[in-house]
């Protein structure tokens, strides 16, 4: 006997993770719901999380790929303020470190590199955001002649 089944292979993987916190009842209904279509509810979840967000009416279904690159930024940047946010946890630690005995932490280093590869990585998504949205004039001024 198998147990319930998994969401099909995704090209390139899937590297994001979210995570979900339900009530008793709320966690009954999705495992009920998953159950019927045997599939593990996490595999449920995303499966219908993504059919729900591909299908939803009006403008956002009729999004250009210039929309749908900005929205994918936009992800990206949400991601890089979550990794900047524990570096500032991790800076917190380092400064109370260093408060305490006057001293920085071993740790010092690797925050620095961190918050460097970060803030390139901001850079690069916003020149990115720059160029779409230049994009989006352009093409919303083709529209309008």
């Amino acid at each position: 006997m198998t147990g319930p089944s998994r969401r099909a292979r995704a090209e390139g993987g899937r590297p994001h993770k979210v995570s979900v916190q339900f009530s008793d009842l709320e966690m009954a209904l999705v495992t009920t719901a998953s159950v019927r279509s045997d599939m593990a509810p996490g595999a449920w979840l995303g499966e219908v999380g993504v059919r729900a967000a591909e299908t939803v009416p009006g403008p956002a279904s009729q999004w250009g790929p210039t929309m749908q690159s900005l929205m994918q930024l936009r992800a990206e940047l949400m991601e890089h303020r979550r990794v900047l946010r524990n570096v500032g946890g991790n800076l917190n630690d380092v400064a109370r470190h260093a408060n305490a005995d006057g001293e920085l932490h071993e740790a010092t280093g690797r925050v620095q590199d961190l918050v460097g590869r970060v803030v390139e990585r901001i850079e690069r998504t916003v020149g990115e955001v720059d160029e779409l949205a230049k994009d989006a004039r352009r093409e919303r001024l083709r529209t309008r002649s």
